[in-house]
């Protein structure tokens, strides 16, 4: 994976990562629980969520103008979206 820029974390009232195009990041849970994140389009309409467990990251593909929310145990970098 290639990282694309430096770790932040999420807050659960303002939506972060919703660039322009196409975009990926990885999203890691440094709590000691399963944690739900949140996907949301630019104008803050919900699309839907996913269950991080404790510990753990994933890779989350956003298509234009969405972006992420969730508790501020989540740590997000942006990463290529193709080729690594």
């Amino acid at each position: 994976m290639k990282v694309l820029g430096t770790a932040a974390a999420l807050a659960t009232g303002t939506t972060s990562f919703d660039t322009t195009g196409q975009h990926a990041v990885y999203v890691f849970n440094s709590a000691s629980s399963a944690v739900e994140l949140f996907t949301r389009t630019a104008a803050d309409a919900a699309l839907g969520s996913v269950w991080v467990p404790a510990t753990s990251g994933a890779v989350i593909h956003l298509a234009d103008g969405q972006g992420l929310r969730g508790a501020t145990t989540f740590k997000v970098s942006a990463i290529a979206n193709v080729g690594y």
